[in-house]
């Protein structure tokens, strides 16, 4: 389990310093695959849109659609991945030998300057057979907190596979 909460939310696709990936993934290029983009440089604000697909190493994000907000430093405030057709799924190698994780959800919003996840609607996050199920997902990434908050949507479900405790 102890594994499981420390990948569960480390999307390493814009924090380049995470543990979450193979180390040399934050060295590699990153590729994004959109239909369209739109960049405001002025405002900071971008868009990707259909068939969204970003590749850096081995992690992977595809989307229906893709924004990110940038501050007048031109750092990252904001990513927010939207499954709109299909669930917005990321995916990542956290480091040689271990199997790989999955988080999949209707929306997947990162904001790295204050170090939180939060995943949205239908709720999948997965490493090998072990599982965190709901409708809502919070993590804290400097505190490693994770959280499920009471939902009229559902309850939150986790499944720990005795091989996979650490």
């Amino acid at each position: 389990m102890d594994q499981l909460l420390k990948t569960l939310f480390f999307i390493i696709l814009f924090i380049p310093t995470s543990s979450a990936a193979l180390p040399d993934d934050s060295n590699k290029a990153m590729q994004i695959h959109a239909s369209s983009t739109l960049f405001d440089f002025k405002k900071g604000f971008n868009t990707y849109e259909g068939d969204v697909n970003v590749i850096q190493g081995t992690t992977h994000l595809t989307a229906d659609r893709l924004t990110t907000q940038n501050n007048d430093k031109r750092k990252m405030e904001e990513a927010i991945a939207y499954g709109l057709k299909n669930p917005a799924r990321y995916w990542t190698l956290p480091k040689d030998g271990d199997l790989e994780f999955h988080a999949q959800a209707k929306t997947i919003t990162f904001y790295p300057l204050k170090s939180l996840v939060k995943l949205e609607g239908d709720v999948i996050v997965t490493q090998g057979d072990s599982s965190f199920h709901g409708p809502v997902i919070l993590y804290n990434i400097k505190d490693q907190t994770v959280s499920s908050p009471a939902s009229n949507k559902g309850r939150a479900t986790i499944i720990i596979e005795p091989n996979q405790l650490k």
